[in-house]
């Protein structure tokens, strides 16, 4: 391995570093964690997605099939970030040798906060090359890139468009909601109306006594006839 551990403070930035990343499944154990190569194919996966397919590494218990995993990361991803695995280090990981992976995780950081300056800078300027003006400087840089100048730009981009997926999910649920909304007074009128339409006809067909009332000249006519 190119780098070695130098000091338990070298740890603590692995360790805090990998306990902030959302993994597949809950950390326990990082050797054991990190043995069958999901993990870090999950890692490399948030700083290069474009390199990392994850339906290549399927969790598994036997060594042949971690090994099998790290190989393939090995050769798609990782040699094309400069780390090259030796296969007694793949065998090494795939045991769950006690710090091994914690060299490679190093590795790995070093090279992911090298790409991340790098890209910062990127940020701010364009090369362009040109046989014949020579090297011309382009700037880059827009509004929002000047607000989240301090963001490398490649997590500037993920973010924004996480951002913009998100809204577009919130605003689909606002027009369901009041789409939904709508259909509740619809249905509330046509409660209403059906209401009225059983109503009418029980009142119409409940009509008032007719109360009739004998003059009183009549009855004392017949009073008298009696007489």
């Amino acid at each position: 391995m190119s780098v070695e551990l130098e000091s338990n403070t070298n740890l603590e930035e692995i360790y805090t570093w990998i306990e902030q990343i959302p993994f597949s499944k809950p950390k326990k154990n990082v050797a054991r964690d990190f043995s069958d190569g999901v993990f870090m194919a999950e890692l490399l996966k948030r700083y290069y997605p474009k390199l990392v397919d994850i339906h290549n590494y399927i969790p598994g218990n036997s060594i042949a099939k971690k090994i099998d995993n790290w190989c393939t990361l090995n050769r798609k991803v990782l040699s094309k970030l400069d780390i090259k695995l030796g296969k007694d280090v793949i065998n090494q990981l795939a045991n769950s040798q006690a710090g091994v992976i914690e060299k490679v995780l190093t590795d790995v950081r070093t090279k992911i906060l090298k790409d991340c300056n790098a890209d910062r800078n990127s940020l701010y300027f364009e090369y362009e090359e040109n046989e014949n003006k020579g090297e011309v400087v382009k700037s880059i840089l827009n509004p929002e890139e000047i607000a989240n100048k301090t963001v490398p730009r490649h997590v500037f981009v993920r973010l924004k468009q996480e951002l913009e997926e998100k809204n577009e999910v919130i605003n689909t649920l606002y027009q369901k909601v009041s789409h939904l909304e709508s259909l509740m007074k619809l249905k509330d009128q046509r409660i209403t109306d059906l209401t009225s339409q059983i109503i009418k006809p029980i009142e119409q067909n409940i009509s008032p006594r007719s109360i009739h009332f004998t003059p009183t000249s009549n009855i004392l006519s017949k009073f008298r006839t009696k007489i």
